[in-house]
């Protein structure tokens, strides 16, 4: 009775590594055919740091102003807003951000892309970890001002053009994509 029982701990044991040995088999079949994809990016942060427990971060992250200028200068005033550009002109954007303050830190992470009329990207900025903005608060919330331009070129073709602005509070675990379109013309020439 006793070998038996010993006997039936040791095949349940047995069965049950065999069952694990086909199980990877079966997932790694099923990665290396690409019907399950595995997340490429790899978190370099120290695992002590980890959250274990996810837990909701509450707060907000918004966009709440968005212009495209002629020109914007060092105090983020933006002056003669428009939304139809040269091809020589350099096109100006003025943004404020609205985010909340998390543990007494505001950290975000802002990203370009812009397509041309083709819908061809032109541009794009990505920096996953590099922080544009940091700041300690003892606010509830924060209005950031960001402001940038780009330089289209001589040869950029004429028609509508769009921007996406991808902004991430990485406290917050957070992000909002804003999407605005703006011209490229011709320059008018008077007396023709």
């Amino acid at each position: 009775m006793l070998i038996n029982k010993k006997a039936k701990i040791a095949t349940e044991i047995l069965l049950m590594m065999v069952l694990v040995v086909i199980t990877s088999a079966v997932v790694l079949i099923l990665v290396q055919y690409g019907i399950i994809t595995v997340k490429a990016d790899v978190s370099t942060e120290p695992v002590l740091n980890t959250e274990f427990i996810p837990l909701g971060r509450s707060g907000y992250l918004a966009i709440k102003e968005f212009q495209f200028c002629n020109f914007v200068d060092e105090n983020f005033n933006c002056f003669s807003e428009q939304n139809e550009f040269l091809r020589i002109e350099d096109v100006y954007v003025r943004f404020v951000v609205e985010s909340s303050v998390y543990n007494g830190e505001v950290m975000l992470v802002r990203n370009y892309r812009v397509k041309d009329p083709l819908g061809n990207v032109i541009l794009e900025l990505d920096q996953r970890n590099n922080y544009d903005f940091e700041m300690k608060s003892s606010k509830k919330a924060e209005p950031i001002v960001f402001a940038d331009y780009f330089i289209l070129g001589g040869n950029a073709p004429l028609g509508e053009y769009t921007m996406e602005i991808i902004v991430e509070n990485t406290l917050l675990d957070k992000k909002v994509v804003l999407t605005k379109k703006f011209d490229v013309v011709e320059m008018e020439f008077f007396g023709e």
